[in-house]
């Protein structure tokens, strides 16, 4: 996701649900897991992590690298390791120790386990899908390394990478030097700000091969809350460039509606509410158009969204959640 520099909201808490840094899926726990032949460099001595990714990246990747490593691993993430740079075991450890900010009590351990849980409810929606898209947007990609080790991205036509001028010039830089081949060979790296009023997905994305025409994946994932006010904005666009019937947009976001330690307006920028989603993607629909959006909601500890990491002492939290939206006929929505 986005890798520039994050902020406190003046002392509120806040999460950081970027991913980066690449997820994995493990070679042993489900079928459509890939083998990663090759391994990237052991240690980051000869990439400058820390001169191009931020904090937050570093302690996903790190949190990310301690799933691997489990028996039970619900992934394996053969980059991890190195880009987690020096900082990110400290970095998770000090954000755990906010766990009653997220009305999570005494479960240090919970961001691990949204990290884990995380990575893997998108890998299994791009599993899913991949079979009837043909083009993946990953948006606010950042770091991610998911070409590098799902087999699913064989079957894919193309995939943009969307984020900021700086960051692709940094993956440009460092990515090469992992040494893995990119399972989907065609891979297009678009630089733009999601909250530009003038450049958007739609100018963007076809100057570079995208296929308005073509049934395509998107994934935003750690990245909405960061931006703000534009938030709607982003929302309208992407429905803009994922019209097609067949189209699949999976979104991770922070509903804090019921927290009151969020409840500053700062704060209030970082987060949705699933109504709030519902409206803006529902209130793009065309209603010439014979696609409309079908979605479902997802929050950490239901059983779609658990995986075994979530603490059952807690109800399922809404500050983790996801919505996954397909494009449908019209004649087919119910």
């Amino acid at each position: 996701m986005l890798l520039s520099s994050r902020a406190s909201l003046q002392g509120q808490p806040h999460s950081f649900c970027m991913a980066s840094t690449g997820g994995g899926h493990s070679t042993t726990v489900a079928s459509s897991d890939a083998a990663v032949s090759n391994n990237p460099a052991e240690a980051d001595d000869d990439l400058d992590l820390n001169g191009f990714t931020n904090d937050s990246a570093m302690m996903i990747a790190y949190e990310r690298d301690l799933e691997t490593q489990r028996p039970d691993a619900l992934f394996r993430d053969p980059c991890a390791r190195v880009l987690q740079g020096r900082k990110g075991e400290a970095l998770s450890t000090q954000f755990g120790q906010l766990c009653s900010h997220f009305n999570l009590e005494a479960w240090p351990e919970f961001h691990k386990m949204w990290t884990a849980a995380r990575t893997r409810f998108i890998d299994d929606q791009i599993d899913a899908a991949a079979p009837g898209v043909r083009q993946l947007v990953n948006l606010g990609a950042g770091f991610d390394t998911r070409n590098y080790r799902l087999q699913s991205y064989k079957g894919l036509e193309a995939v943009f990478d969307v984020d900021m001028q700086v960051i692709n010039d940094s993956k440009a830089t460092i990515l090469p030097k992992l040494g893995l081949e990119p399972f989907c060979s065609k891979v297009t790296s678009v630089s733009l700000d999601f909250l530009d009023q003038e450049k958007t997905l739609k100018t963007e994305l076809p100057k570079h091969g995208f296929d308005l025409q073509k049934p395509s994946i998107f994934i935003a994932e750690g990245l909405i809350q960061y931006l703000g006010a534009g938030a709607n904005k982003f929302l309208g666009d992407v429905c803009e460039v994922a019209r097609c019937v067949g189209s699949v947009f999976v979104l991770n976001f922070l509903d804090a509606s019921a927290l009151e330690a969020w409840s500053t307006e700062d704060a209030k920028h970082m987060t949705l509410t699933e109504s709030r989603v519902r409206a803006a993607l529902l209130g793009h629909d065309d209603d010439k158009s014979d696609a409309v959006w079908d979605l479902q909601f997802f929050k950490f500890g239901e059983e779609a969204l658990d995986y075994g990491r979530f603490d059952k002492r807690f109800p399922p939290s809404p500050l983790f959640s996801f919505v996954v939206a397909k494009r449908i006929r019209r004649s087919s929505a119910t």
